[in-house]
């Protein structure tokens, strides 16, 4: 029995201990912090039992023991990457009991930058290669909680996290695997470090974000399809416009042309019936499209129908007036129409129509045979009539990016409605055309490659448009958008890779935007320029004629010394030689008579490199000097002479 007692008062006592060593009596006002490298950092320890004194261990910010019931650690401005406060406390039991309780403190650090590269390339990549962009991150931390998204744009594309322990700063280097397309030419990939520091961390987390990096793809021409049927009377463009990289050149290939073309582009109108076939060829490869142009042949009615078994008499005559088209025959009292039961016979009038947004827009229906209704199905201005064999779709303003308006015939003798849809192009000039330097400006350097950039805004539809870039009053390079196909307006851009040399300086650059709409369109193509981009170029100086200067000279001759150099910016002069008594620093060209024999130097330079130029004079030593020292004359033969005494001088 006692034995038990005893038992039962040891299993209490155990049990008591456990729990006070379970759950210290002190409550800290944040369970973790985090705090910015160099920031304030504030968190109360509260006691919720009577004790003999509590305090905080730290390495900064450390409060001696106190009878207080609430202490706070505190610093000012943090920079220890591995500190560990504690808060402990003394309190009354049985025995005096000490426990602590630990502050988890993350310290992180933004990078001090974030950039994006291609690995081992420069210039243009090519359509289905691969190549490894790279983004690198400096001094970040705590970098376990470092995550690299990868962008498109605006498309997320991949990301990369980091297993690295490490709680000071590092540098990072995350990488992505990409395949070059044709979609990607012009496409902006940027790489953005965050740092995901958990609830207690900043909102939204922290964020650098590198520069752009434009991406030019190198892709061959490849059409949509590869045969089209065009109607000549349709009066449309046979259109070869491909989009490609180079810009591609257009040849085209047909018995019926007696000359050779090179536009992207030919008229129905003007070609015989026949098949021609356009060949896109840029530096990658060619690819080609055979257009069948047809002519327009009178629609045939097949099928005989009585008509008296459809109409009433009465109608007979009026129907026989309206069918311009149809044979008719007359046999007894049966009308037999020969009238096709396959065919659509509705004809729109024009059967493409281009309209600038905002303008009127005014299209006919004509049905070729008796109709019983006759309309237009459309978001706006819909209509139809009974019997009559014409009607129209008329618009005061067309401003509906998404109107696709449809002629509609329920025929007497037809067992379903037929339709024909209006081929409706409504257009808009941009908003504005601009040119500008790519994470540049003005003045580049010669030899290095930069890309210039042309932002179209607000433009539709973008698959007729083409941007072509000048350099002066020449066209340099096209791209056109005719992969693209919203009807909408949208906002495009084209870039230009340009290496500078020393005959750009000056040179002027511009984008010009055309909407090329096809026969039906303005036949002066919708244009809208940029404003001109001037290119100042920078290059180290050079001489026009490089080469040593030996000047041979009498003493008395001026001597001019000519080291004038080209270079931008304008170079200074320093001239070197031992017979030099003045300063001559920064001037390109001496004059001066006393400049003795021997050897001057004459270096030209500025920011980007120096050049020098040796001259060498050397004067001409004087011949014999010979003086007229006197006249006589003399009878010789009869004739009077005159001889001259010369005394030459050595």
């Amino acid at each position: 029995m006692l034995q038990r007692f005893f038992g039962c008062v040891y299993l209490s006592a155990v049990s008591q201990l456990v729990t006070l060593t379970a759950e210290c009596p002190v409550q800290l006002s944040q369970k973790s912090v985090v705090v910015e490298y160099g920031g304030s950092v504030a968190v109360n320890c509260t006691a919720s039992v009577p004790h003999y004194g509590m305090g905080w261990e730290a390495s900064e910010g450390g409060v001696d023991k106190t009878r207080d019931s609430v202490i706070t650690w505190t610093v000012s401005d943090l920079r220890e990457w591995d500190i560990k406060p504690i808060c402990y406390i003394n309190y009354k039991t049985t025995h005096d009991t000490l426990c602590e309780e630990e502050l988890p403190v993350t310290i992180y650090k933004t990078p001090d930058s974030v950039s994006i590269s291609i690995v081992n390339h420069r210039g243009p990549m090519k359509e289905g290669e691969q190549y490894e962009l790279q983004c690198d991150v400096q001094d970040v931390a705590p970098v376990q909680n470092l995550t690299v998204k990868w962008y498109k744009g605006e498309t997320l594309l991949d990301q990369t996290t980091f297993t690295d322990t490490s709680i000071t700063p590092v540098n990072e280097v995350a990488k992505l695997l990409i395949t070059a397309g044709r979609a990607d030419d012009g496409a902006q990939y940027r790489c953005e470090a965050e740092l995901d520091l958990g609830a207690e961390g900043p909102q939204p987390p922290p964020t650098v974000t590198s520069k752009p990096l434009s991406a030019e793809v190198n892709y061959k021409p490849k059409h949509s399809n590869s045969t089209e049927t065009i109607i000549k009377n349709d009066e449309v463009m046979l259109n070869c416009t491909v989009m490609a990289n180079p810009a591609p050149t257009y040849t085209w290939h047909s018995e019926h042309l007696k000359e050779e073309i090179s536009s992207s582009t030919l008229p129905s109108s003007t070609l015989s019936p026949g098949e021609y076939t356009c060949t896109a060829t840029n530096s990658l490869g060619s690819d080609s499209k055979v257009f069948i142009v047809k002519s327009t042949v009178a629609k045939q009615d097949r099928v005989g129908i009585p008509l008296a078994s459809v109409y009433g008499l009465q109608q007979i005559s009026s129907i026989f007036i309206k069918m311009k088209n149809n044979l008719l025959c007359f046999l007894g009292l049966s009308i037999i129409g020969i009238v096709s039961a396959d065919s659509c016979s509705l004809e729109i009038s024009p059967a493409r129509v281009v309209v600038k947004f905002g303008d009127p827009v005014s299209v006919s229906c004509v049905a070729s045979r008796p109709v019983r209704v006759l309309g237009w199905e459309s978001v706006i201005a819909a209509s139809h009539t009974q019997n009559d064999l014409s009607v129209q779709w008329r618009v005061d303003s067309l401003t509906d990016w998404i109107e696709e308006p449809i002629c509609y015939g329920v025929f007497f003798t037809a067992p379903r409605q037929c339709e024909e849809k209006l081929n409706l192009v409504l257009y808009k000039k941009p908003d504005s055309v601009s040119i500008s330097l790519v994470n540049h400006s003005s003045p580049v350097v010669e030899g290095r490659e930069y890309q210039l950039q042309c932002e179209v805004q607000n433009v539709a539809p973008v698959q007729y448009l083409v941007l072509r870039w000048y350099r002066g009053k020449t066209e340099v390079y096209n791209h056109s958008f005719s992969e693209l196909s919203p009807a909408t307006p949208v906002q495009v851009s084209s870039t230009l890779l340009i290496v500078p040399n020393r005959a750009d300086d000056g040179a002027q650059y511009r984008c010009e935007a055309e909407l090329q709409l096809g026969a039906e369109g303005p036949q002066l193509p919708p244009t809208v320029q940029s404003e001109v981009l001037n290119i100042a170029v920078q290059y180290p100086p050079d001489f026009r004629s490089p080469e040593e200067e030996i000047l041979d000279i009498s003493e008395d001759s001026e001597i001019v010394l000519d080291c004038t150099a080209e270079g931008n910016p304008p170079p200074v002069y320093i001239w070197s030689s031992s017979n030099l008594q003045e300063n001559t620093d920064n001037q390109p060209v001496l004059r001066a008579a006393s400049l003795g024999p021997g050897e001057y130097t004459c270096t030209a330079s500025n920011i980007l490199g120096k050049k020098s130029k040796q001259f060498v004079i050397k004067h001409k030593s004087k011949g014999p000097e010979t003086l007229r020292t006197n006249r006589r004359h003399t009878v010789l033969d009869g004739a009077l002479r005159t001889f001259w005494t010369w005394e030459i001088k050595i």
